[in-house]
């Protein structure tokens, strides 16, 4: 025998111990199983039969026959890690899972049955997030629903101070947007009989008045379910930066291309959703991808929606957490990889 069969073989029994173990915990599915045994079966195959290499060789039109288990080692290892990068992800998910029922189940909770409710997510907003609540409630809306994610501020303290006019839930741990979006619509689900969500900036970028468009639509068409703000469809008092303006132009197209979905301001936080567009829609992707997220569910339940016109009013408070341009790719990534390996 040889060192490179005596090696097949080591290999072997390694990987079949790890695919029994692996499925035996039901860490991955069957198919993952059946191509750990495949690779496995061939590394036996090389050990007791070495000439089919040399087939193999001739099959591939590779330069030498070793050639064939180099490549067909790298697809095995890029395999591996998409299966790793998987797992990770569901880990992750599974903790923002957990740290949302925890922020639940200390929440206050409360049944309101209401016309509307402002969702609003909060994190380091201690500067404006009092501005920002108030002046919903001076417009003659009462309902508000904040998540406070794990700022590192006074932000709690700040929404505390409205302890009897709202709903204020706490991560534990900072989970970003699409979490405490989807902690806000979780809570609703279970407590809250309410009619319209209308999502709002906790930096003060929102025009408050533009929050009765949404709700006059909603009262003409009533097979309505979800309306999208937006900065573009018409001219707005919005003073988007160029910079900004471009990369929200090619988020645009990519999400037009992943989903179908043509929307002129596909990543504007300011919408407004039914309860029965929540009570289908589900978000998992962590990072601001999941805008994109919120539109392919939209395509999956083939919910009716809209544009409307609204003014976004950027400051230097709000233009200072921006995320980079670069982080753009990120979101890209992270959509091509829930769309295609997930």
């Amino acid at each position: 025998m040889t060192l490179l069969e005596f090696f097949f073989i080591i290999s072997w029994i390694i990987i079949l111990i790890i695919a029994l173990d692996i499925s035996r915990r039901q860490k991955f599915n069957a198919l993952h199983f059946l191509v750990f045994i495949w690779v496995g079966s061939w590394l036996l195959v090389f050990a007791f039969f070495p000439n089919i290499l040399d087939i193999l060789w001739s099959i591939f039109w590779v330069a030498r026959w070793a050639d064939v288990l180099v490549y067909s080692s790298i697809i095995f290892l890029l395999y591996f890690v998409l299966l790793l990068l998987t797992k990770h992800v569901e880990n992750k998910e599974s903790i923002t899972k957990l740290i949302r029922e925890i922020a639940i189940d200390n929440s206050n909770k409360q049944t309101i049955n209401w016309n509307e409710v402002f969702l609003i997510r909060a994190y380091n907003e201690a500067s404006v997030i009092s501005w920002v609540i108030q002046k919903i409630f001076d417009a003659w809306y009462e309902n508000i629903l904040v998540i406070n994610d794990w700022s590192k501020d006074d932000t709690k303290k700040v929404i505390e101070q409205f302890w009897d006019k709202l709903i204020l839930i706490n991560h534990s741990v900072n989970r970003w947007a699409w979490a405490a979006l989807e902690t806000g619509f979780e809570y609703i689900r279970r407590f809250w009989n309410i009619k319209y969500i209308i999502t709002f900036d906790a930096d003060d970028q929102h025009d408050i008045n533009d929050a009765k468009k949404f709700l006059n639509l909603f009262q003409k068409e009533s097979d309505l379910w979800i309306i999208f703000g937006s900065r573009f469809i018409e001219k707005t008092s919005s003073n988007v930066p160029l910079i900004r303006e471009i990369t929200l132009f090619l988020g645009k197209i990519f999400t037009y291309f992943v989903s179908g979905i043509n929307l002129t301001d596909a990543h504007n936080w300011f919408r407004a959703l039914t309860l029965e567009s929540v009570k289908k829609i589900r978000l998992n992707i962590d990072t601001m991808a999941y805008a994109s997220e919120l539109i392919e569910e939209v395509k999956n339940h083939k919910i009716k929606f809209k544009e409307v016109p609204v003014n976004i009013t950027y400051t230097p408070y709000s233009l200072a957490k921006w995320q980079s341009s670069g982080n753009a790719i990120n979101i890209v990534l992270r959509i091509i990889w829930s769309k295609f390996f997930r």
